[in-house]
């Protein structure tokens, strides 16, 4: 009799038990579900809405360059792109100047040292310094011209033939015109001299 008192208990019991294991059970799938779903709101907001988006698009640091390098800037994979060139030196930067140029009128002609023949050339300036340096060219033309026929008639023959004859002669004529304007004015400021014509006759 009392084995059968007891089975009763017994049923009664399992169903109450299935009952909650079965409600606890469904508030765990609406709690998963919920979370879930939050997650996935969160995630596709646009970018300036999402908080968790502004983290994932920082600029990776570490062992994440190499992923992040591998990416294009739109984000895409990279295997369609050129690869990176290295990076180089940086160019040094000059600070730059306007270079102005004179040209005088006209030619200087001279007889050669030591020859019959004579050599006509023509002579531009050029200065990185302001237009002072040119304005006191044009005022001291004439002890300039003076000064540059006297180099002239200085170089022979074979003085005058050849490209580095003629370099050597735009620096001495450089000199020379420096000198008067250093006298005249106290300052030079012609930096290249150029012959752009020559003649010898």
């Amino acid at each position: 009799m009392a084995e059968a008192a007891e089975e009763p208990q017994e049923k009664k019991k399992k169903p109450i038990v299935k009952i909650l294991l079965m409600v606890v059970g469904a508030l765990v799938m609406i709690g998963i579900g919920a979370g879930g779903g939050l997650l996935y709101a969160k995630l596709t907001k646009p970018p300036e809405e999402n908080p968790l988006a502004i983290v994932v698009e920082r600029k990776p640091e570490g062992g994440d360059a190499k992923a992040a390098d591998a990416k294009g800037k739109d984000g895409k994979d990279g295997k369609d792109q050129k690869p990176a060139e290295p990076a180089g030196k940086p160019v040094p930067s000059k600070e730059k100047f306007v270079t102005s140029y004179f040209e005088f009128p006209g030619n200087f002609t001279t007889n050669l040292k030591g020859s019959r023949r004579f050599v006509q050339i023509s002579i531009g300036l050029a200065t990185q310094y302001d237009k002072k340096v040119i304005e006191n060219v044009q005022k001291h033309e004439v002890a300039i011209r003076a000064e540059v026929l006297g180099v002239l008639g200085e170089q022979t023959e074979g003085d005058v033939v050849g490209i580095e004859n003629r370099k050597r002669i735009q620096g001495l004529l450089k000199d020379a015109i420096n000198k008067v304007l250093t006298d005249r004015t106290e300052f030079g400021g012609i930096e290249d001299v150029y012959i752009t014509g020559l003649v010898m006759q």
